[in-house]
């Protein structure tokens, strides 16, 4: 009998070892509802300068969100909507606020989603693509990914450029055209060919790049300011999801 006890303690220890990792990915990947808006302001870069040729590029491990039509299938009868795929309109607490910026002119609204996803560490969360031009159309006025995680606080890196006809430029040189974006999956790799029709050709002159990482506490608004473009953003717990009033952002 004394000699089963060390046996069965090194099995526990075993046991102990092996999911404690386990429970503590568990409680890394807290589950959260995000609500990402971006805009711009039409006018708002004529008295900058802008770097000529800034660095623009995609991160080799990306991610899409998918809306309830392309990935209907996962959503359960009558259950909660699974994680990046987005949300109704009615559980977006910013649209009010987008649909008075929209009517008031001043700005242009590029992006405007909610959804749901776990929070994970910042070596794991892959990059969320907010355009389709890797999915063989015409280059959108915004491109670039957005990443979200979680380090004791929460965090947004953005990657993100705004593509403009170049109105601040003192001449007529054009940069050379950004990379687009990788294909998302409900469209398959494109065609080569079909990428170089003439009506594929870069439409703009320039971007301007919006690089930045944001600390944020839950449950709170918080504004991405950029002479030419913005970013509001609330990240809430799903215990606590419900739309609630705006704190912050461009009035």
């Amino acid at each position: 009998m004394p000699d089963r006890l060390p046996a069965q303690f090194a099995r526990i220890l075993l046991c102990a070892t092996l999911l404690f990792p386990l429970a503590t990915q568990a409680q890394t990947d807290s589950w959260y509802q995000v609500e990402l808006m971006v805009f711009s302001y039409p006018a708002g870069g004529a008295a900058e300068q802008w770097e000529a040729t800034p660095e623009l590029a995609y991160p080799r491990a990306t991610r899409f969100l998918a809306t309830q039509s392309e990935d209907s299938a996962a959503i359960p009868q009558g259950g909660q909507t699974p994680p990046f795929i987005t949300l109704p309109s009615t559980q977006q607490a910013f649209r009010s606020r987008a649909a008075a910026m929209a009517r008031g002119g001043r700005y242009r609204i590029l992006f405007h989603e909610a959804w749901t996803q776990p929070m994970t560490t910042q070596a794991r969360a892959l990059p969320i693509v907010l355009d389709h031009s890797g999915d063989g159309g015409q280059w959108p006025a915004l491109q670039g990914t957005i990443k979200l995680y979680l380090a004791r606080d929460l965090y947004l890196e953005t990657n993100l450029w705004l593509n403009t006809q170049g109105e601040y430029l003192n001449s007529s040189w054009r940069m050379p055209p950004p990379p687009r974006g990788p294909a998302s999956p409900s469209s398959g790799e494109p065609l080569q060919s079909q990428l170089e029709k003439p009506e594929h050709i870069y439409p703009f002159r320039h971007a301007v790049l919006l690089k930045q990482t944001r600390r944020m506490r839950s449950s709170q608004v918080y504004y991405l300011d950029h002479p030419m473009m913005g970013v509001l953003v609330k990240v809430t717990p799903l215990n606590d999801a419900a739309p609630q009033p705006e704190t912050a952002g461009p009035q």
